[in-house]
């Protein structure tokens, strides 16, 4: 198969639409990409029209190239705290979000749908609990930003001036799942496998691991966890993007930790990055002070939530705690109570530039903080 067969068969399968494809059509063109997928060097491979690829089961030495670090794509959060530690999220990624009810994981992760669109990425948004106007709504609210809502009794509305502008701008940037198709899981792997290989989605969105049907693999409840969260850490390698996977905690009477999280650990274990997000209540006060011996008056008390990095395979980074504070109108993560994000709808924004407006080069380190006063983990430790 050449590199133009190969877009012909894209094209093809494109003009078609998921909706309409054959299982057989989509194992042709899955098997097809599969060969792509393998190949070490990709822009070597479209630089030419030979597949020829010769893979190894035991490297020499000479033969394993360093990683060239200038060259991983990552997805920021927009909140310093997380980006400013691991330096957002690296596509080919599988990260396993948690957090009790009522905590905000879900709020954060529509938001970080926003993040990227602002940055070029695309994604994909599966909730297995809300239907897609909800989803979108949460959406609109997120983008408009205080400024551009209007107050209806207790409720909030973005305001007709903006809502056109928001939906242009979001359309073909972030994609919301039907559940109407199902809540099978190979059902959805299918049209993960459509949107990745056709529409070139960057980040996909699972919305939660207990809404999804797992029928379909073998063994008891944890050994279907086991399975799936394996081949999301397979296909995010293979396809390229960044997967965030909802996965709730099983009932716990303290503070809540990895080894909470719903599962056996087989599924931290796979995944690459591991968050939980705590909302700072008076539950999460007393059982931290009680877990870590804070003190009353520590400095993370005084935001409304924070995202609390548990694991992080790439850097090495664990036990960090990202603060922010919520926006309860626009439903925003914010770093500092009186910071406005902007998305990419407003005329007055630019697009993504590459450049993170609060690294600077500070955390080219591989990973270590600089000992700068507003580095959101040193702050934390210095404050308890």
């Amino acid at each position: 198969m050449t590199r133009d067969e190969y877009f012909q068969l894209k094209q093809k399968y494109a003009n078609a639409g998921f909706e309409n494809m054959t299982d057989a059509e989509m194992s042709e063109f899955v098997s097809y990409s599969n060969t792509f997928a393998k190949l070490l060097d990709t822009v070597s491979l479209f630089g030419g029209d030979a597949l020829n690829p010769k893979p190894r089961m035991f490297y020499r030495m000479k033969h394993i190239r360093q990683a060239d670090r200038s060259k991983i794509v990552s997805v920021k959060s927009g909140l310093n705290g997380v980006d400013g530690r691991i330096h957002g999220f690296n596509k080919g990624e599988l990260s396993i979000v948690s957090g009790t009810n009522g905590s905000g994981k879900s709020t954060w992760l529509s938001q970080i749908a926003l993040e990227a669109a602002t940055q070029g990425f695309s994604s994909v948004i599966f909730s297995g609990e809300l239907r897609a106007p909800r989803v979108k709504e949460w959406l609109m609210l997120q983008a408009a930003g205080r400024d551009n809502l209007v107050q209806d009794g207790w409720m909030y509305h973005v305001e007709s001036s903006a809502r056109e502008k928001i939906e242009n701008w979001m359309d073909e940037k972030i994609y919301v799942y039907n559940n109407d198709f199902g809540l099978a899981v190979k059902q959805i792997m299918k049209a993960l496998e459509f949107f990745t290989l056709i529409m070139d989605v960057d980040v996909i969105v699972l919305d939660n691991l207990m809404s999804m049907d797992l029928r379909e693999y073998p063994g008891d409840k944890y050994e279907k966890q086991t399975a799936l969260t394996m081949e999301l850490s397979n296909f995010a390698k293979k396809r390229n993007v960044h997967i965030f996977f909802v996965c709730h905690p099983r009932k716990s009477m303290g503070l809540l930790r990895k080894e909470d999280i719903s599962g056996t650990a087989d599924i931290t274990n796979a995944a690459d990055n591991v968050l939980i997000v705590h909302r700072v209540n008076n539950d999460f006060k007393n059982r931290t002070m009680d877990f870590f011996k804070w003190k009353a008056d520590a400095a993370i008390y005084n935001c409304s939530n924070v995202v609390e990095i548990c694991k992080n395979r790439d850097l090495g980074v664990q036990d960090i705690f990202a603060e922010s504070y919520f926006d309860q109108p626009s439903k925003l993560f914010l770093n500092h109570m009186d910071e406005y994000r902007h998305y990419g709808w407003e005329p007055e924004q630019e697009e993504w530039t590459g450049e993170t407006p609060f690294d600077n080069g500070k955390y080219d380190d591989g990973g270590k903080a600089a000992e700068a006063e507003e580095d959101q983990g040193d702050r934390l430790e210095a404050s308890v």
